[in-house]
């Protein structure tokens, strides 16, 4: 039960970590939030499927092999955030295709005549950063409500 509750924990604070992201834009902004609750539940989504599907087997093998602390879950959900975008994202040359788009208040050429430009793999790798802070903040959040949740259950010791 404590490792579902972890999970719920973990999951619920992904849309936090997202507003931190977008907090600067959102306090300069004059325009409206169109599609924030489309927003946080698709957040939502993705997290609980990443805390499920990666994030509990992953805390259940450090556990196994005594390893599970702040430090291993850290690095783990770290890069079980980063690794999936890292992966499915990376930039590739597209023969003929050219793009650009905005990039901290700047418009940046992205591809030129299908070659990924560096403002390319500047953006992704700031994607790949992105998700591992997630992966980060779910598996930091997980391990303090587990382990909160498992000294509850320890029975008091004794005194006599």
């Amino acid at each position: 039960m404590r490792i579902w509750i972890a999970a719920i924990a973990a999951t619920l604070v992904q849309p936090l970590v997202l507003l931190a992201f977008l907090a600067y834009d959102l306090i300069r902004s004059s325009d409206p939030i169109h599609g924030a609750g489309f927003m946080v539940l698709s957040v939502l989504a993705v997290a609980g499927a990443a805390v499920l599907l990666l994030g509990i087997p992953a805390f259940l093998l450090l556990r196994r092999f005594e390893r599970a602390n702040w430090t291993s879950l850290a690095i783990a959900g770290f890069a079980l955030g980063a690794l999936p975008i890292a992966a499915l994202s990376r930039p590739d040359t597209l023969s003929g295709y050219s793009a650009g788009q905005n990039w901290h208040g700047h418009y940046v050429e992205t591809y030129i005549s299908g070659v990924p430009t560096q403002y390319a793999w500047f953006i992704y790798g700031e994607n790949v950063l992105h998700f591992g802070i997630h992966g980060l903040a779910g598996a930091l959040v997980f391990y303090a409500v587990w382990s909160r949740l498992q000294a509850w259950d320890r029975p008091a010791v004794p005194t006599s």
